[in-house]
């Protein structure tokens, strides 16, 4: 199945699947079977596609649901999962079993056994309006992050193989190029593209940087699965506060060690206007913290260990 360009830095598992940003990638490991909370957190920071991780710029953003009717008369919809570019969504309806056949089945504790609709509807938003954690409701007792689209403005009805496939031609034929800058591919590149040396999914690593960019101030992150490490973390806050009330700071932050914090604050800092999920966030850190709250001597403390590594590590590399 021929993929779409933007598609093509996808790494594929030994089955050929391509691995798609949002699912879990620990370390040698891809799981499929799971939408990583984390991930969610850092593609709706940085506005990025769930399947290639490429930025939306002002393509519409994409949900996959199963219930057309409903879907028409609503005036918003709420998923659990993060949107895609069209195409991407099209072409996860020619290589995705769950999407793409009518007789797959769920293998997870909650669904297993249970078919899809015959139907498919992928559904083409204007706006993700907001982004906030809530309990599952199909997972009991857990938060995962919901996304709020807004003013639908174009849907696919797919009802068979035949459908999809002459959807997806057409997508591909007319697939627009993207306007990708340095700032954003260092970040696709982390999300997509993880080392052998790194010890925890890649996901959750940017997720931590994007914690510093305002997804600290995401409203119900704080129950969301996976983030008790950003949370327990006292720095992570206090640093968050930092680069959100004083506008230096994230200057400043931009050329410590840790990979992925050097590659958010670079993309904050070179952003005239921020995804408006982003500013979202950041104006309720604003309106729930005060500006003398980011006074913290550990957070400072923290920010000059990491540039004093920084620069130990570049002298060993100049020596």
């Amino acid at each position: 199945m021929p993929r779409p360009a933007r598609c093509t830095h996808l790494r594929i598992d030994p089955r050929g699947y391509p691995i798609i940003a949002t699912v879990g990638q620990g370390p040698g490991n891809v799981d499929f079977g799971t939408l990583s909370e984390q991930r969610k957190l850092a593609l709706a920071t940085f506005d990025l596609c769930a399947v290639c991780a490429l930025p939306f710029g002002v393509e519409l953003r994409w949900q996959v649901t199963f219930n057309k009717d409903e879907l028409v008369r609503a005036k918003e919809a709420l998923f659990g999962e993060a949107p895609v570019h069209e195409v991407c969504g099209l072409y996860a309806s020619q290589v995705c079993p769950f999407v793409s056949s009518p007789y797959a089945r769920l293998g997870d504790q909650w669904r297993k056994g249970m078919k899809r609709p015959e139907e498919v509807v992928l559904a083409g938003y204007r706006r993700t309006h907001r982004v906030y954690g809530q309990q599952s409701g199909l997972q009991t007792g857990t938060g995962v992050l919901h996304f709020q689209m807004k003013d639908l403005v174009k849907s696919h009805t797919l009802h068979n193989s035949g459908e999809a496939a002459e959807a997806y031609v057409r997508a591909l034929e007319t697939e627009p190029a993207l306007d990708i800058d340095p700032q954003e591919q260092v970040i696709v590149e982390l999300l997509c593209n993880p080392t052998a040396k790194e010890e925890e999914d890649s996901g959750g690593v940017m997720a931590g940087a994007a914690w510093y960019a305002g997804a600290a101030f995401c409203p119900g992150v704080h129950d969301v699965l996976g983030m008790d490490h950003y949370v327990k973390g006292e720095s992570y806050l206090q640093l968050a506060l930092q680069v959100l009330f004083k506008p230096g700071f994230s200057k400043d932050f931009a050329d410590v060690d840790d990979a992925a914090t050097r590659a958010a604050m670079n993309w904050l800092n070179s952003r005239s206007r921020l995804p408006a999920v982003l500013e979202r966030w950041r104006q309720e850190g604003r309106r729930r913290f005060r500006p003398d709250s980011s006074r913290d001597t550990k957070s400072s403390t923290d920010l000059r260990k990491a540039k004093r590594k920084t620069r130990a590590a570049s002298r060993r590399k100049n020596r």
